[in-house]
């Protein structure tokens, strides 16, 4: 493995054949949350508010999918 830098990057060269695609996805995945995250302005308060409506609002759509059937 082969850790690289410059003003602007980190380049990490693996071997073919050590990870898993699906590994690398995940990694790369971490990376970009991390990106965005570092980005956001959200308040945890605002977080949390988000996360209840979210729930709240797939409560919902659960409850008229089970109550169909």
């Amino acid at each position: 493995m082969k850790i690289t830098s410059n003003s602007n990057d980190i380049v990490i060269s693996i071997p073919k054949g050590i990870l898993e695609l699906r590994d690398i996805q995940d990694f790369l995945d971490f990376v970009r949350y991390k990106m965005i995250v570092s980005k956001s302005e959200a308040s945890e308060e605002d977080i949390e508010n988000l996360i209840e409506e979210i729930n709240g609002d797939l409560g919902k759509g659960n409850a008229k999918f089970t109550d169909s059937e």
